[in-house]
């Protein structure tokens, strides 16, 4: 939670010669049993899309916070941003991207 700041904000980064990706939120909320829900954007390679990112609280501390989630992703837009591809035999329009993240 930035300094001054009312609500909460997230941002994480992840560089990589293949894939680009920025998750922004200005949206952070709580919701029932010890549960984090992000609104916010996914940019992946350049190509922005809206993603709802929910995320379970698995330890909690002073300094450290354990979170494991996911959030559903639209396959067209993925397959356009990074080029991913999945067998005919498999078709799916959303695939599920599974986070685990420390926060110390």
């Amino acid at each position: 939670m930035p300094e001054g700041a009312e609500r909460p904000s997230f941002r994480y980064e992840f560089d990589d010669r293949l894939l680009s990706a920025v998750l922004t939120s200005e949206e952070v909320d709580e919701v029932h049993g010890g549960r984090l829900q992000l609104t916010g954007d996914l940019d992946l390679n350049g190509l922005p899309f809206p993603v709802l990112l929910r995320l379970r609280v698995v330890e909690r501390a002073d300094d450290r916070l354990l979170v494991v989630g996911h959030a559903r992703l639209p396959y067209r837009l993925l397959r356009r941003a990074t080029g991913f591809r999945l067998p005919w035999r498999r078709p799916a329009t959303r695939l599920r991207l599974l986070v685990a993240a420390e926060f110390a």
